[in-house]
């Protein structure tokens, strides 16, 4: 399973995901085991691409993330990690693990929108992080607002866009759910704000989340836009896997390495893909080194919970506008006879007061069972020939016609 020293180069270029077999996770659940006893409690364990003097190599390894890397000299012979474990190479990374929380973009933007500062205070301080994204609720399709847990107060307590103190500082909205065992929360959006904007600044429209497994993700390219450090961009170096207990996480690297991905502030950004589809949630940054001559730090990696569990905690969906259909089932009116009147439309960005039509005129009845799913009744037209299908939200905006949003009487 080693790869070869031979095969070992400079500078890997992010591209396809470095594949992770099913052996490595078991690999890293026997190594954990055996050595979680016997190590300080703050350990992490992930697989992803080891690092040699700083550089990233082609060899797939079995990650061991400690808070304080001592020569073998120092160490109990029970807490020293072998070169290698059941046929894979390991790697021993020190790693202090921080949350993100103070820093400084101010801009101010009427309607509310994934990347831009947010903000609560106290009477001690201004708490200050990331609006991630817009997200909409599974049981309805109301939008709501996501970001991190620590980011917010608690259940009830009002939040601020860009955040108290700054100029044009106004209500964003109130703190509706946080997340029980993942860092993760939504804020109900203060309707005087406007329509949520489903895009993330820099960034744009975002075409929903990943359903590919976290694993499937490391050395993919990333980016994210946080209210500290703007737009960065990296690439998936491992995945923090927990076994059985704890959370997992992704780590993302700048690129070219030892740069700034992230800093305080950027808590609550969403991280996406080379497609944008937002496949994480920042929550920590590690390896955070200040500069020793300007304000300015000089290098600092993300890590970031996996998007589905968050969404499965908060029961939300990423936010999309304007809607997407990408399928009719039955999309023909003799299929739909024989299914009982009713025909499938799964996409994105369905809501509670979504309308359908079929060549402009309304179905006889929507019912939307979340956010990707749509139970439509077709209305009876005096044609034969296939017609365009249109989706509409509550605010007005609609999907594309396209070959497969297309029905055929």
């Amino acid at each position: 399973m080693i790869r070869s020293a031979e095969r070992r180069i400079q500078m890997l270029r992010p591209g396809e995901p470095f594949p992770i077999p099913p052996g490595a996770y078991e690999a890293l659940d026997s190594m954990r085991d055996a050595y979680a006893p016997v190590l300080p409690t703050e350990v992490a364990f992930g697989v992803g691409l080891k690092r040699i003097g700083g550089t990233y190599v082609e060899e797939l390894a079995l990650i061991v993330y400690v808070p304080d890397k001592r020569p073998p000299t120092e160490l109990p012979l029970e807490a020293m990690i072998p070169r290698t474990w059941e046929g894979y190479a390991t790697d021993v990374v020190e790693s202090h693990p921080e949350p993100l929380a103070l820093l400084n973009d101010t801009a101010f933007f009427h309607a509310p929108r994934g990347g831009v500062s947010i903000g609560w205070e106290d009477p001690f301080q201004v708490h200050i992080g990331t609006l991630g994204a817009v997200a909409q609720r599974r049981s309805d399709g109301a939008r709501r607002l996501l970001t991190a847990n620590h980011v917010t107060p608690a259940p009830g307590i009002e939040m601020f866009q860009p955040h108290p103190g700054a100029p044009q500082s106004t209500l964003l909205g109130i703190v509706e759910l946080q997340g029980t065992d993942w860092d993760c929360a939504i804020l109900e959006p203060n309707p005087g704000r406007g329509s949520p904007d489903c895009s993330v600044l820099d960034i744009g429209a975002l075409p929903g989340s990943s359903t590919a497994p976290p694993g499937d993700h490391v050395w993919n390219a990333a980016r994210k836009r946080g209210r500290a450090t703007g737009l960065t961009s990296g690439v998936i170096v491992a995945h923090m896997h927990p076994g059985e207990v704890g959370i997992e996480r992704l780590r993302v690297d700048t690129f070219p390495f030892g740069g700034l991905f992230l800093w305080h502030g950027d808590s609550g950004a969403v991280l996406v893909n080379a497609n944008d589809d937002v496949i994480g949630l920042l929550v920590q940054g590690d390896e955070m080194k200040p500069s020793s001559t300007s304000s300015n730090p000089t290098s600092a990696v993300g890590l970031a919970l996996p998007i589905a569990p968050v969404l499965d905690e908060l029961s939300i969906e990423i936010g999309v506008d304007p809607p997407v259909v990408s399928d009719i089932s039955p999309n023909t009116a003799l299929g739909v006879l024989a299914n009982g009147g009713k025909a499938m439309i799964t996409g994105r960005g369905f809501d509670s007061t979504t309308t359908v039509t079929f060549n402009g005129v309304g179905a006889l009845g929507v019912i939307p069972a979340s956010p990707h799913l749509l139970v439509v009744i077709p209305p009876v037209l005096g044609i034969l020939g296939t017609v365009p299908v249109v989706v509409t939200n509550a605010f007005g905006e609609q999907s594309t016609p396209g070959p497969q949003a297309m029905f055929t009487y």
